[in-house]
């Protein structure tokens, strides 16, 4: 057998406490590259992700807005949504709501797709 010199040891020692620094500083850089590569986050498993900006509408917000939203359609109809929201003074994405409630109540009527959909006001509304 043979004997190991005190400074191999202490060599040898010393790789292995660097390689550990290093192996560990590896993985504290992937799991950041992980995290900002897929939007992963420190919330806990099964915690809601919602906006602090999302607030639910009562009804009678969505009808208020609903009515606004016709007014805009009847002063300028064949629209797209884009303009009509900036009548009404909201966002287009926040309009849907209230758009899908008066074309449900035959109020107004929708031509196109998409970016291209029209929104027309209907001459005889149907009974709520």
């Amino acid at each position: 057998m043979t004997k190991r010199r005190p400074e191999a040891e202490t060599l040898e020692a010393k790789v292995a406490r660097v390689v550990r620094e290093h192996l560990a500083q590896q993985q504290v850089a992937v799991r950041a590259a992980l995290e900002q590569a897929f939007g992963l986050s420190a919330t806990p498993r099964g915690s809601p992700r919602r906006r602090a900006s999302c607030v639910r509408r009562t009804s009678h917000e969505v009808g208020e807005l609903a009515e606004r939203l016709f007014q805009a359609v009847k002063a300028c109809p064949g629209e797209t949504m884009t303009v009509l929201a900036a009548r009404v003074g909201g966002k287009p994405r926040a309009l849907h709501r209230p758009m899908m409630h008066l074309k449900a109540t035959g109020r107004v009527r929708s031509a196109g797709e998409r970016n291209f959909t029209r929104y027309f006001p209907m001459a005889a509304a149907k009974a709520a």
